[in-house]
Formats: C-alpha cells, sequence, structure tokens
C-alpha cells in the first residue's frame, strides 16, 4: 500500500484492521507523518465495538464501518463528498488571500499550508496600515489580533465595514473565551488558535469559504430577482411598473434640482399589420430590435422601457427638449434604415417628445400621449415635440 502512495495518486483510502505485515493503526501513524497525511481514510471492519471506533477516530479516519453495514450507498456518499471538496478547493484557488501577522514565521506558516493545495493568490502584510491601504479588495483575510501599535481587532472591525461579504479569520496565540467571543463579535468569520494543525486550518478554510459561495449565490440570486421585477421578459426594456416609478422619481429630482426633462412615448407604426403578415414571432423580433437599438444607444443614466404592447417610452434626465429631439431623431432614422431579417418592408415609429414643465407624471405623459398621436395624425414616421 506505501509503495502505490509514493508511485501514484490517491485520493481515499480503504482499509480493513489487520494487514499482512501489520496493523491499520501502524499505517495510520506512519501516514500521519508522511506528505500524504491529508488522504481520507475509512476503515472496513467486522470488529466493531466503541473502543475500537475510538482508536481509529482519534487516529484521524472519516468513518469506520461494519461489514455487516457496508453498503455501496455509504461509501457513494463519501466519494461525492469528496468530490465537493475538489471543487471547494478549485474556488479557492481563484479567490485572493490576504495574511495580516507581524511574525514571518506565521506568515509563512500560513502560506505554506495554502500552497500545499496549489493556493498561490496570496499576499502579506507585518503593517496593518499596508493592508488597509492596498488597492486590491481580497475574499480572504487572516488577521493576527497581537499586533504592535494597534487593535487587530479593531482591524476587523474595519475590514468588516468595508468588505461585509469577505471571509475574515483571526490567527492568534490567545485562547481566552472572552477574547474569542469578542472578536467574533466584532466581525470575524473564525478564530483560530496558534500552533494549528494544517488539516484543521484548511477545514475551517472551507467551512468558512462554504458560507461565503453561498452568500455570493443568494446575492446573485436576488439580483436577478429584482432584475427580473424591473425588466420586459421580452425585450430586456424595462418594464411599465419601473417607468412609471422612475418618472415619478425623476420628476421629483428636476423639480428639487431646477434641471430638464425630456420624455419620449413611441409607438411603432403599423405593427398589427406585422403580426397578420409575418406572424407574431417575427413581431417578437421587430420589438427586439428596436429595443436594442435603444439600449445601445442611450447614455447610462437614460431610463428606456416598454410601455405596453408595441410602445416604448425613454425618460433623459438632464436634458431639454433640444438634445433630446437630436437624439431620438437619430435613433428614428437609424430605425427605419434597419434591416429584419424575413421582413421585406420598411419598419418605422411615430413618438412624442415632451418636456417637463412643472407637470405631475400623469401630465407629463398625458402630453407626450397628445403628441405621439399628432405625429401618426400627421402621416407616421415622425416626432412631434411640444
Amino acid at each position: 500500500a506505501w509503495d502505490l502512495l509514493e508511485e501514484h495518486h490517491v485520493d481515499m483510502i480503504l482499509t480493513g484492521q489487520e494487514l499482512e505485515d501489520g496493523t491499520a493503526e501502524k499505517f495510520l501513524d506512519k501516514l500521519a507523518l508522511s506528505p500524504h497525511q491529508n488522504i481520507p481514510v475509512i476503515i472496513i471492519t467486522s470488529n466493531d465495538d466503541m473502543k475500537t471506533r475510538d482508536i481509529y477516530f482519534k487516529k484521524g479516519v472519516v468513518d469506520f464501518i461494519p461489514k455487516a453495514s457496508f453498503t455501496p450507498a455509504r461509501l457513494r456518499q463519501h466519494v461525492d463528498y469528496f468530490g465537493q471538496q475538489d471543487k471547494m478547493i478549485a474556488a479557492i484557488q481563484k479567490m485572493e488571500i490576504a495574511i495580516l501577522d507581524d511574525s514571518n514565521l506565521s506568515i509563512n506558516v500560513i502560506t505554506s499550508i495554502l500552497k500545499i493545495h496549489d493556493i498561490k493568490n496570496v499576499d502579506s502584510f507585518t503593517a496593518p496600515g499596508d493592508l488597509l491601504n492596498a488597492e486590491k479588495d481580497y475574499d480572504i483575510y487572516f488577521v493576527d489580533i497581537m499586533l504592535p501599535g494597534v487593535s487587530g481587532e479593531g482591524i476587523v472591525v474595519e475590514l468588516r465595514r468595508r468588505f461585509p461579504l469577505s471571509v475574515i479569520i483571526v490567527v492568534s496565540s490567545l485562547d481566552k473565551y472572552n477574547t474569542i467571543v469578542h472578536v467574533l463579535e466584532s466581525g470575524a468569520d473564525d478564530y483560530i488558535i496558534k500552533p494549528f494543525d494544517a488539516r484543521l486550518l484548511m477545514a475551517r478554510i472551507k467551512s468558512n469559504v462554504r458560507h461565503f459561495l453561498a452568500m455570493g449565490e443568494l446575492k446573485q440570486q436576488s439580483y436577478e430577482l429584482k432584475k427580473m421585477a424591473i425588466t420586459d421578459s421580452l425585450t430586456g426594456a424595462r418594464n411599465h411598473r419601473y417607468l412609471f416609478n422612475r418618472l415619478d422619481a425623476e420628476i421629483a429630482h428636476s423639480e428639487r434640482h431646477e434641471r430638464h426633462l425630456s420624455v419620449l412615448l413611441l409607438d411603432i407604426d403599423f405593427f398589427k399589420s406585422v403580426n397578420d403578415t409575418y406572424g407574431h414571432p417575427m413581431g417578437d423580433v421587430v420589438l427586439k430590435q428596436l429595443a436594442k437599438l435603444f439600449l445601445d444607444n442611450c447614455r447610462k443614466h437614460d431610463i428606456f422601457g416598454r410601455y405596453g404592447g408595441e410602445e416604448f417610452m425613454l425618460i433623459m434626465p438632464d436634458t431639454d427638449i433640444s438634445g433630446a429631439y437630436s437624439f431620438s431623431e437619430r435613433i428614428r432614422e437609424g430605425f427605419q434604415k434597419m434591416k429584419i431579417k424575413g421582413i421585406e418592408r420598411e419598419i418605422t415609429f411615430s413618438a412624442g417628445l415632451a418636456e417637463w414643465k412643472g407637470e405631475t407624471n400623469e401630465g407629463l405623459l398625458k402630453k407626450a400621449d397628445q403628441l405621439l398621436y399628432k405625429a401618426k395624425d400627421a402621416g407616421r414616421n415622425q416626432i412631434c415635440q411640444g
């Protein structure tokens, strides 16, 4: 077995108690002193009593399975778990890690343990100011609270304030319960007492990173849900509800700061005819192309959305009627020239452009709507402003 360990990469060891040239106990003692000490070991045996279990678990085995209750499913659980651990290590390898400790020995110990697992994105600091002034943000922080001239606990508080989602692990030789409780309540995710075992350190890192990744997933899911709540699913533009709420907010902003505000309300010309002639799927393509044209050309602070059906709205903060008309006319001309595969006819839109003059949002929308109908009555494919 030892020859195999020396010659091949081994992910897991399953062994009985009695071996031809010794015992599993002796094998585990040798394993603990070797570079292979991190390989998980499972004992499978017919000798099941609490004393035997106690011996092997103290030597670091991950499971003790009596032969009578051994099943492939139980082994599969371990295989799946170790596969998850590999994914966890892969995730940590991509993270940025900072170590703050005035002891180069402690820094070297942590760095060496990380390097064993091919974790190399590690920066070390002996002065708190250098860490706090670093231009890089880190995913994981190791912080010693025994630092000369400064409170390590204060560093933890500041790091947590700046980086609420980062993992902060305190490493210290202090093993007083009051200190540990206080540091954890100050914002640290974990507290590890020096000197620490390499396997224990990695297990604690994985445990905290698991929480870190879960929080990241929740944050992303929350972002996606919020985005869905304000986005039109077909075009990717903002939806009616969001437009109405933002118009309220932009009017209040313009009133408070005495700024210009313009609103464009547009409608695709003869859109029913497009659907009737080419089918609704092609009608959807037209809606998407129009939305993309606006979204690709709007400024970051402009708000473009689907008001309903084939009707869209563009809210242009800090923009007077002249600037709004110049931009909108350029978009109208671009849409008219656009070639949409599968549609042989020219597609255009009509629009009403209104500048805010102290009206409520309903009043401003009514004015834009009236100008839109004026553009249609005048022959379509044009923008009427007022």
